[in-house]
Parts: structure tokens; C-alpha cells; sequence
């Protein structure tokens, strides 16, 4: 299979946790799949492309992107429950990086918990409508 791309954010939060999520993304889809399949990498990568937008403040692209991926993993036969299992579990890492203490200034921290805040709400907003 080819290498992956990861296509990195302009928002603080989107480009230091980009990498992050796309692995724990496409190690998700992996073990769905039993492996690195087209299946995962197809599924991965649209979800990369909606966390991308999510934390991005992208909203109007976010909610297209995310019935894109629910499209694409009915068609895998994939419960939308996992997806947003695979959603829950992106917020929660990235809590946990946000928690440990010196690995930014407490300004960059409070600015970075605020956008997960922000993502998390959106999130729900788009669960509604996607």
C-alpha cells in the first residue's frame, strides 16, 4: 500500500495533534478490519479529513465530510457507533495530551483545551444533522 498523507492544519490544536490522530484513526479502522486494508485506509482517511476541518473551524465542509464518512462505512458495513466510539476516543486522547503537565505554557494549553471544547460541541452539533 502507499504511504499516507497527512495534509497538516493551520490551527494550533489541528497541526501538534494531527499525526496523533491520524494513527490513533487508522489504528482503529486497522483493528475494525482485522488489518491495513482499502477499507481502512479509505475509512481512516475521510476521517483524518473531518477531525482536519473539525479543528479547523471548518463547520460547513465538517458536516459534509462526516456524512461522507457515515456513507462510506454503512457501506463496510460499519455501525455508526464505531465511528463515533473512534470519535470519543480521538477527544479523549487528546485530553489526556492536553493534561500532562510542561509540554506547552499554560496559555497554549488553555488555548488548546478551549478549541477541543470547541470541537467537542461542534461535534455534537454535527451528529444531529450528519
Amino acid at each position: 500500500m502507499p504511504a499516507r498523507e497527512i495534509e497538516f492544519s493551520t490551527s494550533e490544536i489541528a497541526r501538534w495533534s494531527e499525526p496523533l490522530i491520524a494513527d490513533f484513526i487508522y489504528s482503529a479502522y486497522e483493528h475494525c478490519f482485522g488489518g491495513r486494508t482499502p477499507a481502512s485506509e479509505a475509512l481512516g482517511s475521510r476521517h483524518c479529513r473531518f477531525w482536519r476541518n473539525l479543528l479547523n473551524e471548518e463547520q460547513t465542509v465538517a458536516v459534509y465530510l462526516r456524512r461522507e464518512l457515515l456513507k462510506a462505512a454503512a457501506v463496510e458495513r460499519l455501525p455508526i457507533s464505531t465511528v463515533d466510539a473512534i470519535d470519543a476516543a480521538v477527544l479523549d486522547s487528546l485530553l489526556d495530551v492536553l493534561m500532562r503537565p510542561g509540554l506547552r505554557s499554560r496559555e497554549s494549553a488553555r488555548n488548546d483545551g478551549l478549541s477541543l471544547v470547541h470541537a467537542a460541541s461542534t461535534l455534537g452539533e454535527i451528529r444531529k444533522v450528519a
